[in-house]
């Protein structure tokens, strides 16, 4: 099967219509039409339902989409291998997940560093929890995933990172517990609490906040962004790590807690996989850094 199909598969079901997706891929319709109804014949099941000239994915043409976008992703890292492979050069993207944390702000020099080093190199950063990441790296759409703890990182590569985050909580001003240095766990208690919802996360925060066990709970969260401003509205106090920079428009004051917890930093790769140039080279570059 040529990848050019396949291509055309995504396009339609990205845009939802032959006619826009013709546009786009500078392609007649009966031609896109005729390949799609191939590619169909061929895999014996429907990927479309035809409804009004709109194109929307059966169950069957979700799951082929996301292996698809996985296949290509694979394809184009191997192309770009093979290209590399006898090149000097480092060139191309990098792709990175990264947490929200600290982490960024004291990687940054180092990815800076490297860029400036190797001008053909681009930075692709995502942000994403940790479960996103490991998924994302699972699927070859991610090369390298920076996490936090607690995490499962037995199935990848992993190097620890001397950069740690305090946990405590985002409040606004007018609470009075803002100006107080920290707070005790058994300050929480009856209060609205906002807390993430990564499953691994939850069973260490019930660990130590049990003390005011049962915990209320009004929200959850993966990325904190949003989460900042229920907080700000008054849905509840916000357990979050520090290394977070708080929106001045939320009003927030991070404090945290006494006595501390932290939460480490991970940095991940998949195993048997070979990574791209540029990966492979930040990664050695980090790795002198970090075990230095």
């Amino acid at each position: 099967m040529e990848t050019r199909i396949l291509h055309y598969f995504l396009t339609i079901a990205r845009l939802g219509t032959i006619s826009a997706a013709a546009r786009e891929l500078h392609v007649a319709q009966p031609t896109l039409s005729r390949q799609i109804q191939q590619l169909e014949a061929q895999l014996e099941i429907p990927l479309f339902t035809r409804e009004h000239h709109q194109m929307k994915l059966t169950k069957a043409g979700l799951t082929y989409q996301l292996h698809v976008q996985q296949i290509l992703t694979e394809l184009d890292n191997a192309n770009q291998l093979v290209k590399n492979s006898n090149n000097n050069e480092l060139t191309g993207p990098i792709n990175i997940g990264c947490v929200e944390s600290s982490v960024t702000t004291q990687l940054s020099p180092a990815l800076v560093d490297f860029q400036r080093a190797h001008p053909s190199v681009i930075i692709d950063m995502h942000d994403a929890d940790g479960n996103t990441i490991k998924e994302r790296l699972d699927r070859g759409l991610l090369e390298i995933g920076v996490v936090s703890t607690p995490i499962n990182t037995a199935k990848y590569h992993a190097l620890p990172l001397s950069i740690r985050d305090r946990w405590g909580v985002a409040l606004p001003a007018t609470d009075p517990m803002a100006k107080r240095p920290n707070i005790q766990v058994s300050d929480l208690a009856g209060r609205p609490l906002i807390i993430p919802h990564r499953s691994l996360v939850k069973t260490a925060l019930n660990d130590w906040l049990q003390p005011i066990a049962p915990l209320h709970i009004v929200g959850e969260y993966n990325l904190l962004t949003n989460s900042f401003y229920l907080a700000a509205a008054g849905l509840g106090l916000l357990v979050c790590i520090e290394g977070v920079t708080l929106p001045a428009t939320s009003q927030l004051t991070f404090v945290p807690f006494t006595p501390a917890h932290h939460l480490q930093h991970v940095l991940i790769w998949r195993q048997g996989v070979p990574l791209s140039g540029p990966a492979q080279a930040l990664i050695d570059t980090l790795k002198t850094k970090y075990k230095s």
